[in-house]
């Protein structure tokens, strides 16, 4: 996997509502140098967390309770427009990776895998300085 050097480790908040696949990444990402700062189960825990802990990057599933598709991640940047955001998603659609885009983020299916995600979180977080 991609490693984060400590002295710059990279803040996430991780929104997915499946606690297995939550746990996993957790874990992966912290054992290879990230800041994991809260993990959320719906959509509102995922704003409430991105609120409070400002990360450089919040990971967002698609489909949460309490969201309608990208409504979450409209959400977020309403209130942070700066705020790098991957969606996260295990259905390819097209449109919503298009409309993802246009709103400034990053879209990934979780069939690409976590070495993907770690690139698509680094990403982000090389947008945080210059955006904020």
């Amino acid at each position: 996997m991609t490693s984060t050097s400590a002295s710059a480790a990279i803040s996430v908040v991780l929104a997915d509502d499946d606690v297995r696949f939550r746990s996993l990444v957790c874990s992966v990402l912290r054992d290879d140098g990230y800041e994991v700062l809260a993990e959320a189960h719906d959509a509102r825990s995922a704003r409430e967390a991105a609120s409070t802990h400002r990360p450089d990057v919040v990971i967002l599933d698609l489909v949460m309770e309490g969201s309608r598709g990208l409504s979450t991640l409209r959400e977020i940047l309403d209130e942070d427009p700066t705020q790098p955001v991957v969606v996260i998603s295990s259905l390819f659609d097209q449109r919503i990776e298009q409309e993802t885009v246009a709103l400034g983020a990053w879209y990934l299916e979780k069939a690409e895998g976590l070495e993907a995600l770690e690139r698509a979180i680094n990403a982000a977080a090389s947008t945080t300085a210059r955006r904020r």
